[in-house]
C-alpha cells in the first residue's frame, strides 16, 4: 500500500545504486522480532525483503516510481511512504529507523531542503524513546572522493540539483559523528568505519579496532574489498594502495568511505544491534573479528547469506499486536527476542595468524634491491601456499598462514605478483624486463621452481591514471634509451665506412701505381722460382 505524503517526485526514478548488500542485510535481520521499523530512504529490495517478516515496515521513498516498484514486488507487511522528509510526522512513531543510504536522498525538490543535521532531527522525531537509529554518513574525504576521476561538486546525475560534495554540512569525522549525534540527544553505542562504499559496504571496521587491532590483517582485508569493488573501473589512482597505507599509518577511519553509527534515543535498555570489531562479508560468509591486543584475535563465521530462502520461501513468523509507545525494555518480551533466519552451523572461533602480509613484504623487498630476502620470501611462499594470493597470506618469521581460508584458490598467484610489479610503478630489480612471461619465469626460478607457474587471463583490477602515467614514463625512458642506443650505433656505422672509404681510396690509389705493378710482377717471379726448386728438389 503507497501513501502520498507530500513532496514526492512523479516522475523520477533514483539512478543511483540503493543501499544493500548481504553485510547491511545481516546486521538488520538481527533487530527485534514485532518491532516496528521505518526504511528511510532508496534500499535494495533484498533488504527489505529480509526485514519484513515478523517486523511493522514502513519504507519513505521520495521517487513515486520506484514506490510503485516496491509496491509491486507484493512483500507481506510493507507500508510505502511516498514523499519528502520534512512532510514525515511524529503520528507515527518506531522502535528502529534506519537511513542506511544517509540522508542525502531523503528531501526533493518539492519542499525544503535539509540539512545533515536537521534531517537527523527529523529522523530522531519520529523514533521512540529507547529506539534504534542506524545512519550511514558518507565521508567527502574518503578514499572513493580521493581517487574519482570526477567533481563531488559537479552534476552528474539528474538528482544532482545540489552538489554540495566537501561544501556540505555532515560531520567529517568518526569521532565528530558521535559528538553531532550524543549532542541531539542519541547515544552512540556502536559505530565502525565502512568500506569500500557507503551504500553497499562489505567491510565493517570500529575505530578503535583500528587504531589498536591487528592492523596488517586489517590493511589487507580493506585492500581486498577496495579492490573487488573498484574492478576494472578508472580511477585517478588504484585505491588497494592508497586504502592499504591509510590503515597501516592510522588514517583507516578517517579515509573511510562512510562511517555507520548506531545511536539510541534516551533512556536505552539493550541496543538493538551490537558492531563487533570486525564484520566481513566474504564470498558466501559473514565473518566477525574480535579480541583484544592483550588476548589475541579470533575469526569466525557467523552468517552464510548465500543459503538463506528467498522471501517467498521463507515462513512467515505470526504477527504481533502493534505494541504501545514505550521504550524497549525488558517489559516488552516480544521485542527482546531476536528472528534469526535459517542458516547453515557457524563455524567455531580460529585464532588470527600473526605476522606481516606477504605482498608488503615481497614489494618493499623489492623497492630495497634485498634479492636474498626475495629469494627466501618467494621460496618459503611456493613450498607452504603456493596457491594462496600474495595479499592473503601472513609471515611471521618462517611461518606462513593463510589470512582468509574461504578465500578462493590462485593457481597463478606468482603471475599475479609479476603483474602487480610491472603495472603498479614500482622501481623493482629487473627493470630491464618489460613482459609479464619473462618477469614470471624470473620469479619462478628465484623461488627454485622448475617448471613455469600456470599462466591466466589478466587479473581485474582498478584501472588508475597514475599507474597509467607511471607505465607510459617507463615507456619513455624505454624509448630513450633506445633512441640513444640507436644514436650510438649510427655514429659507430658512420665511422666504421669513413674508414672503410679511405681504405678502399688506398688500395684504389696504390693498385694503379707503377711500383705495385713491378712488385706484383716480382712477387709472380719470386713464385715461379720457389715451385721450380720444389720441383727439382722433388725429382733427386
Amino acid at each position: 500500500m503507497i501513501q502520498l505524503i507530500g513532496g514526492e517526485m512523479p516522475d523520477y526514478a533514483e539512478q543511483l545504486p540503493p543501499a544493500g548488500g548481504p553485510l547491511l542485510r545481516h546486521l538488520v535481520e538481527h533487530l527485534p522480532t514485532g518491532a516496528r521499523v521505518l526504511l528511510a530512504g532508496p534500499h535494495d529490495p533484498g533488504l527489505v525483503a529480509a526485514l519484513a517478516p515478523g517486523r511493522e515496515l514502513t519504507c519513505l521513498v521520495r521517487s513515486h516510481p520506484d514506490a510503485l516498484a516496491q509496491d509491486a514486488r507484493d512483500v507481506p507487511g510493507v507500508r510505502i511512504l511516498c514523499g519528502t522528509l520534512p512532510k514525515l510526522t511524529e503520528t507515527d512513531r518506531y522502535d528502529a529507523v534506519l537511513a542506511l543510504d544517509g540522508v542525502a536522498r531523503l528531501c526533493s525538490p518539492e519542499g525544503p531542503q535539509l540539512d545533515w543535521l536537521d534531517a537527523v532531527r527529523a529522523l530522531k522525531r519520529v523514533l521512540r524513546p529507547g529506539g534504534a537509529l542506524l545512519l550511514t554518513v558518507e565521508n567527502e574525504l574518503g578514499v572513493h572522493r580521493l581517487v574519482d576521476p570526477g567533481a563531488a561538486t559537479a552534476a552528474r546525475t539528474e538528482d544532482a540539483w545540489r552538489p554540495l560534495g566537501e561544501f556540505g554540512t555532515a560531520p567529517g569525522r568518526a569521532d565528530r559523528v558521535a559528538a553531532a549525534l550524543d549532542a541531539e540527544g542519541l547515544v552512540v553505542s556502536g559505530l565502525a568505519a565502512a568500506w569500500p562504499a557507503a551504500h553497499h559496504p562489505t567491510l565493517l571496521v570500529t575505530p578503535e579496532t583500528l587504531g589498536h587491532g591487528p592492523v596488517h590483517a586489517l590493511a589487507a582485508l580493506v585492500t581486498a574489498a577496495v579492490g573487488t569493488a573498484y574492478a576494472n573501473r578508472p580511477v585517478l589512482c588504484d585505491p588497494r594502495r592508497l586504502a592499504g597505507a591509510a590503515v597501516r599509518r592510522g588514517l583507516g577511519a578517517e579515509l573511510a568511505p562512510a562511517w555507520l553509527a548506531v545511536a539510541h534515543r534516551a533512556p536505552i535498555a539493550a541496543p538493538a544491534v551490537t558492531l563487533p570489531p570486525v564484520l566481513r562479508a566474504g564470498p558466501g560468509t559473514i565473518t566477525e573479528l574480535t579480541g583484544s591486543p592483550e588476548a589475541g584475535w579470533a575469526q569466525r563465521t557467523v552468517g552464510h547469506p548465500g543459503d538463506r530462502p528467498l522471501p517467498s520461501e521463507r515462513p512467515l513468523p505470526t504477527a504481533q499486536p502493534r505494541p504501545a509507545e514505550r521504550p524497549l525494555t525488558a517489559e516488552r518480551p516480544h521485542i527482546a527476542e531476536r528472528s534469526l533466519p535459517a542458516e547453515r552451523p557457524l563455524t567455531a572461533e580460529r585464532p588470527l595468524p600473526a605476522g606481516r602480509l606477504l605482498e608488503e613484504l615481497l614489494l618493499t623487498a623489492a623497492l630495497r634491491h634485498e634479492l636474498p630476502t626475495l629469494r627466501r620470501l618467494l621460496t618459503g611462499w611456493m613450498v607452504a601456499l603456493p596457491t594462496a594470493d600474495a595479499g592473503n597470506v601472513l609471515v611471521d618469521g618462517d611461518r606462513f598462514a593463510l589470512l582468509d581460508p574461504d578465500a578462493p584458490d590462485c593457481p597463478d598467484a606468482l603471475t599475479r605478483f609479476a603483474r602487480t610489479l610491472t603495472t603498479g610503478g614500482y622501481a623493482h630489480p629487473w627493470q630491464a624486463i618489460a613482459d609479464l612471461p619473462r618477469l614470471t619465469a624470473i620469479l619462478a626460478g628465484a623461488a627454485g621452481l622448475d617448471e613455469l607457474p600456470e599462466q591466466s587471463e589478466a587479473q581485474a583490477l582498478p584501472d588508475g591514471r597514475r599507474e597509467h602515467e607511471e607505465q607510459l614514463s617507463a615507456l619513455r625512458r624505454r624509448l630513450a634509451d633506445a633512441e640513444a642506443r640507436a644514436g650510438f650505433f649510427e655514429h659507430e656505422l658512420e665511422k666504421r665506412d669513413a674508414e672503410l672509404g679511405r681504405a678502399r681510396m688506398q688500395i684504389a690509389a696504390f693498385s694503379g701505381g707503377l711500383g705495385y705493378r713491378a712488385a706484383k710482377a716480382g712477387l709472380a717471379m719470386a713464385r715461379k722460382a720457389r715451385n721450380r726448386l720444389r720441383q727439382q728438389t722433388t725429382r733427386r
